[in-house]
């Protein structure tokens, strides 16, 4: 649930907005007018951290007001982009703890965070008295939290990271430092028998062993399977004559977090290129390893068996061999 502090003076207080993927909290200054302006851009469902900034900076740097702003980057993470100027302050609240301040620098000060279990956004003098709930929208106000925010000064203990939000199959990957334990023993005599068997029946005839070739494919949720002996384009709308010769899949995209044409799978070998197509999200990357990376901006990541695509909106794909 979202919060925000009631001001005792509304016409002096800040505004505090709650968009679909975006906190703000920013200066009484910048007047009704141009908080419209600044609301408009949250809401628009391709928006990303950039166009909130360039919306904020539209009427030049030296008038750029004091905020402090969240993008909701992975739900399934809880991971969060943060950029704050001058008087106002972020803290996130997780794993760890951080506070960001704007104070004392040109711009804005931009980071990021990951497993965050509670967001409070503040204006300078922004008073500590009552907080109302506060859905979706915009109100008169100084302070915006969400979720737990310890008080200042405190220090709690680690909070544990969310249970990750993957389909059942995710759950299921075998673990890919795990061995399997083998009698050997029995196993060596269990050969032995065998030969031996061979033997009292004649010569064994001797084979060339086959080479063994796997095939490798994508799976999406709901039993989708997406051959890779072609490029494949992943997007809300991917369009066949901007992509010839490539296979087009199209993702449902209720939010519309899915861009119309989103990332590129083409195999190599037995590792899968992945390339984002300029999507506005970017698509979360997490490698068999566990260890996790956001692709945006055009940038290619090479992918090992086990990988899994947070694409949006729901949509993880797994790159495995063909059963």
């Amino acid at each position: 649930m979202f919060t925000y502090n009631v001001p005792s003076q509304t016409g002096t207080a800040g505004f505090a907005m709650v968009a679909d993927r975006f906190l703000l909290v920013v200066a009484a200054g910048v007047g009704d007018a141009f908080a419209l302006e600044l609301w408009n851009t949250l809401s628009n469902g391709d928006a990303a951290l950039e166009d909130a900034l360039s919306a904020l900076a539209r009427r030049g740097i030296e008038r750029l007001p004091d905020f402090a702003l969240v993008e909701l980057v992975d739900s399934r993470t809880s991971s969060v982009s943060v950029a704050v100027r001058g008087s106002a302050t972020a803290q996130l609240h997780g794993q760890e703890s951080t506070t960001l301040a704007g104070a004392g620098v040109g711009t804005w000060v931009e980071g990021s965070a990951q497993r965050v279990a509670g967001i409070a956004l503040t204006l300078a003098g922004s008073p500590t008295g009552s907080l109302l709930p506060l859905g979706r929208g915009v109100v008169r106000a100084d302070r915006l939290q969400w979720g737990t925010v310890p008080a200042a000064g405190s220090h709690p203990a680690p909070a544990a990271p969310p249970a990750r939000e993957l389909p059942a199959w995710a759950a299921d990957l075998d673990d890919p430092h795990s061995t399997m334990a083998v009698d050997r023993e029995s196993l060596a005599e269990l050969v032995a028998g065998a030969l031996d068997d061979h033997t009292q029946l004649g010569a064994v005839r001797r084979r060339r062993p086959r080479p063994i070739t796997r095939r490798f494919v994508v799976s999406l949720e709901g039993g989708r399977v997406l051959e890779l002996d072609l490029p494949v384009v992943l997007g809300r709308a991917p369009e066949p004559a901007a992509h010839p010769g490539a296979r087009l899949a199209s993702l449902p995209s209720p939010r519309r977090e899915v861009s119309g044409t989103h990332v590129e799978l083409r195999l190599d070998g037995e590792q899968l290129l992945v390339r984002d197509l300029g999507s506005t999200n970017g698509t979360v990357v997490r490698h068999a390893d566990g260890s996790a990376m956001l692709l945006r901006g055009g940038a290619t990541a090479r992918l090992t068996e086990g990988a899994l695509l947070d694409i949006g909106d729901g949509n993880v794909a797994r790159f495995h061999a063909a059963e």
